[in-house]
């Protein structure tokens, strides 16, 4: 047991390393933020002149695309690439052979994206000029709506042969993840976008921003976001020992 948590410890220094030495990585983690701070400051001088109405509009859509940016980007493309280019440079398999376990790996890969999206998701909330009584709910809806995004990305990059095909690989997962802001645009697909894996983080930032985190109105995101969580977890028990293995 000890031996395991030894290990785990130092593949966490590994990675997080990683995320900070690659350029790739380094830049998916700062886009989210570089993109809020950019709407916020063209968008939100505008909307100061229509009234506080308009305001709260404005806090919920940014609330929510800084949850969808820092889940999707971090997770698909971060996270994805990074184990991508351990398996290109056979670093993967160098420690499989040292007796690390691919479990071990891949929860290291895991604790570290979303310790990543929790860091980038505060700066967002704290950069858009939050109130700071509201930054622990955000993280934590930021946290637990990425799970599923970080599971199905891990086994991306198992399945990816290079970080050519890992960009490839993590795209539909971007595009499926930041679907949930197209809702405002297009007819009908609000009631579709709920279903998505971040649907639910969507709409839990929305109501976060209004001051409705605890009404009835948060139970349907809730349990759609807890539904994802138990299907992307089952899928990645089922799939991640046959990719390990092919590695």
């Amino acid at each position: 047991m000890d031996a395991a948590l030894r290990k785990t410890v130092a593949l966490l220094g590994k990675d997080a390393r990683d995320m900070v030495r690659n350029p790739t990585m380094l830049v998916c983690c700062l886009l989210p933020l570089a993109f809020i701070v950019l709407f916020d400051k063209t968008m939100g001088a505008n909307v100061d002149a229509n009234g506080e109405a308009a305001q709260s509009a404005f806090d919920a859509m940014m609330l929510s695309y800084a949850l969808l940016f820092t889940s999707t980007m971090v997770s698909s493309m971060a996270t994805t690439t990074a184990i991508a280019e351990e398996r290109e440079k056979s670093t993967l398999r160098t420690l499989m052979l040292a007796n690390v376990g691919a479990g071990q790996i891949l929860l290291s890969r895991g604790i570290v994206a979303l310790a990543v999206i929790a860091i980038v998701d505060a700066a967002c909330y704290l950069a858009l000029g939050q109130p700071a009584e509201g930054l622990a709910a955000f993280l934590a809806i930021g946290m637990a709506g990425s799970v599923p995004i970080v599971l199905v990305s891990l086994l991306m990059g198992l399945a990816a042969r290079d970080q050519m095909s890992a960009g490839l690989l993590s795209m539909p997962i971007l595009l499926v993840g930041i679907a949930p802001m197209l809702s405002p645009y297009l007819d009908g697909f609000s009631e579709i976008a709920v279903y998505l894996p971040t649907g639910g983080m969507n709409e839990l930032g929305a109501l976060l921003a209004k001051g409705a985190l605890l009404t009835p109105d948060a139970l349907p995101p809730v349990l759609g976001m807890l539904a994802w969580i138990v299907a992307a977890g089952a899928a990645f028990a089922l799939v991640y020992r046959r990719l390990s293995r092919d590695n």
